[in-house]
């Protein structure tokens, strides 16, 4: 599952390799050149990317071919490219990416098990769960993220059940890998930097 690596690359990239950086045009600059020449390579990549999912979905339905590669390299690239746009001092959030990198992780399970298992899977309907079960697994969030889902597409409360299931199964999954979400990872590190002060002043 994508979730758990999905928090640890939106997390840590959007502090390393700035936070050393200390000049703010060097470092914003500097995220915009790595930011541009990721757009520049997967166009999708460009702004909240919601116009370039439902290109690669309207591709999808109509049953034309689509790359497995590009869909694995824009789960892994979405987060990354919204991780540095954050870390050169940009505007972004969780919602956005969470949703586009989980909607292509279920298209691509999808579009892999009927390429190469010959199944009938929809690849609407597993892009759906993808993006509702990223976003539970990033924010710790089932509710919002079932309830944003299925108001994505009309009818989407006709997956409710599996799109629960996604939710639930991809939170639980992640709080047992990571005791922190993409909003908490803050508080997290400050928790665990003050621990370790008190156990230091004891020792002393």
């Amino acid at each position: 599952m994508e979730h758990w690596p999905y928090i640890l690359l939106f997390s840590d990239t959007h502090e390393a390799p700035f936070a050393q950086i200390h000049n703010n045009f060097i470092r914003v600059n500097l995220g915009a050149l790595v930011a541009g020449l990721l757009i520049l390579c997967f166009p999708v990549l460009y702004g909240d990317s919601y116009h370039g999912l439902n290109n690669i979905l309207q591709t999808a339905i109509s049953k034309e071919h689509i790359s497995l590669l590009l869909l694995a390299s824009l789960i892994l690239l979405k987060p990354l490219a919204a991780s540095l746009t954050l870390g050169a001092g940009g505007d972004g959030g969780v919602f956005a990416p969470s949703i586009v990198a989980g909607a292509f992780l279920g298209l691509l399970l999808a579009i892999f098990c009927n390429t190469y298992f010959h199944t009938s899977l929809v690849p609407l309907n597993f892009a759906l769960v993808g993006a509702a079960a990223t976003l539970s697994s990033a924010i710790f969030a089932p509710f919002t993220a079932l309830i944003l889902a299925c108001n994505l597409v009309p009818n989407g409360y006709s997956l409710f059940i599996p799109i629960v299931i996604g939710c639930f199964t991809a939170k639980l999954f992640s709080q047992r890998l990571l005791p922190y979400n993409a909003y908490t990872y803050d508080f997290y590190k400050l928790s665990k930097s003050q621990q370790h002060q008190r156990v230091e002043n004891t020792g002393i």
